[in-house]
């Protein structure tokens, strides 16, 4: 899980390729907390200037289980025919952005992870841990002592392709959840429109 400013807040480290993002998540401690209600959520707010109070959310892919607290976008399928469904995934889609790069950022320093690390599975477990508490402390230990951040993503750097697996479905219900996307959705064609949509 990263935060707004690129940190990493939650890591699972250990799990195998083949269980796939969504699968890993939900055997955590941290899914399970989140889909028991035990994660502690602070209380739904008010979105900007609008009086609709929606809860906190988790943002996945596809792949990921809806639910009051994670949102996960609308299947291609529906959002083809659907303009509101459509500009919802992107919005999504941009949020989901910041985690995408707060990986690039962590390779760009630490470049072990643009290749298969060759080393025992609980030494590279701990190097990961360990890359990424690093990373967390030049994201913030460089801003507070000189008012800016000591790297920033560069799109121009080349990137390794093909080393994240996509898995594709609808999976999980939750009513609520449903609820919840919809409200958002609604949110972003209304009062949280952009003009560029």
């Amino acid at each position: 899980m990263v935060d707004a400013n690129y940190k990493f807040v939650a890591v699972d480290v250990g799990s195998y390729r083949r269980e796939g993002d969504s699968g890993i998540f939900l055997k955590s401690d941290l899914g399970k907390k989140v889909l028991n209600g035990t994660f502690g959520f602070p209380d739904g707010n008010a979105l900007p200037g609008s009086d609709t109070v929606l809860p906190y959310v988790i943002i996945g892919d596809e792949a990921f289980r809806l639910d009051t607290h994670i949102m996960k976008p609308y299947t291609r399928k529906s959002a083809k025919d659907d303009a509101s469904k459509a500009v919802f995934n992107y919005r999504l889609s941009r949020a989901r952005r910041v985690t995408e790069n707060a990986f690039g950022l962590l390779s760009q320093v630490f470049r072990v992870f643009y290749q298969t690390i060759n080393i025992n599975p609980e030494t590279c477990d701990s190097m990961i841990l360990v890359a990424c508490c690093l990373h967390n402390m030049l994201r913030e230990g460089y801003l507070e002592k000189n008012g800016k951040v000591f790297y920033n993503y560069d799109s121009e750097e080349s990137r390794t392709i093909n080393n994240m697996i996509s898995i594709v479905r609808e999976g999980g219900f939750n009513a609520d959840g449903f609820h919840v996307r919809d409200a958002f959705k609604q949110f972003f064609m209304n009062e949280g429109a952009v003009s560029f949509q």
